[in-house]
């Protein structure tokens, strides 16, 4: 029985990777299997699979990743070593042990604002065309939620999901939420449209903008207030005067044991910004 919570390494997967540290947490019935891991820049969903014998299988495929992970169980059912696979091309291997206890680096942790005192500022287009800045009139005096995603990420999709039943449930006319695209083409009409879609699909009420190339290091130099961007999502909690207060890397969505401290830590997060607005006032 395989139920329970893993400390998990991945292996390099090939000259652009490096070994990273994960999370398993799995759920058997019977033979069936259920899980995800959770990584320091995400999660991989919901994942379902069999034990058969000495093996364990899960996999998922979500419309834009299909992963596989197999792994050996030792004869103590306490380590498992296996390959995971991502597509046609990416394989690296993993090794796992049974550590309730284990834990990843804190998500506000991994990315930080160059100078975390100075107000910042973007400026990208819209769908339609239109140019807009962090410090347009119309957002002035507000506290702001900044996500930076692809229309391409499931992990992105998840947690605009989140916002959106965030914003439905919460009357917060002082909060103003936007979004910044980093896509997969390298032509802008196509992503453009590829936005434009996003938004009228999941029913986004507020701006998303382009912000480019979905090439971390592209990304990063496109918001250079920023020491680094490593995951999509990355959420910026930034308060009235354009200040960044929190930054919040990867998401930890329903398939894991984390979605409810995030939305926890969401909510106090925001009413903090909105608190900031109070006293300044």
């Amino acid at each position: 029985d395989l139920t329970g919570k893993w400390e998990v390494s991945f292996g390099p997967g090939g000259d652009e990777s490096a070994p990273f540290a994960g999370i398993g947490e799995f759920v058997q019935e019977g033979n069936d299997l259920k899980g995800t891991f959770r990584t320091e820049t995400g999660e991989y969903r919901y994942l379902n699979g069999v034990v058969s014998d000495d093996k364990a299988y899960l996999s998922v495929f979500d419309g834009s990743h299909a992963f596989l992970f197999e792994a050996k169980i030792d004869a103590t059912a306490e380590t498992l070593v296996g390959s995971f696979r991502s597509g046609k091309l990416y394989r690296t291997i993993w090794e796992a042990r049974r550590n309730e206890e284990a834990t990843l680096t804190s998500p506000y942790q991994l990315t930080n604002v160059i100078d975390a005192g100075q107000p910042i500022d973007f400026a990208f287009i819209n769908p339609e065309g239109d140019t807009v800045r962090l410090s347009d009139p119309a957002y002035a005096g507000k506290a702001k939620l900044v996500q930076i995603f692809g229309t391409w990420c499931p992990n992105c999709r998840d947690e605009t999901t989140f916002l959106l039943d965030y914003l439905a449930k919460n009357n917060l006319p002082n909060l103003q939420v936007m979004g910044i695209g980093f896509e997969r083409y390298r032509n802008e009409e196509k992503s453009l449209a590829a936005l434009e879609r996003f938004q009228s699909q999941m029913g986004v009420p507020y701006p998303v903008l382009y912000g480019g190339y979905y090439d971390k290091a592209e990304a990063s130099a496109r918001l250079p207030m920023l020491n680094k961007i490593i995951s999509y999502p990355t959420l910026l909690f930034i308060d009235a005067e354009n200040r960044v207060r929190k930054v919040h890397t990867g998401f930890n969505g329903p398939a894991t044991s984390k979605y409810k401290e995030f939305q926890q830590e969401f909510d106090e997060s925001v009413q903090q910004l909105l608190e900031t607005l109070q006293a300044d006032s």
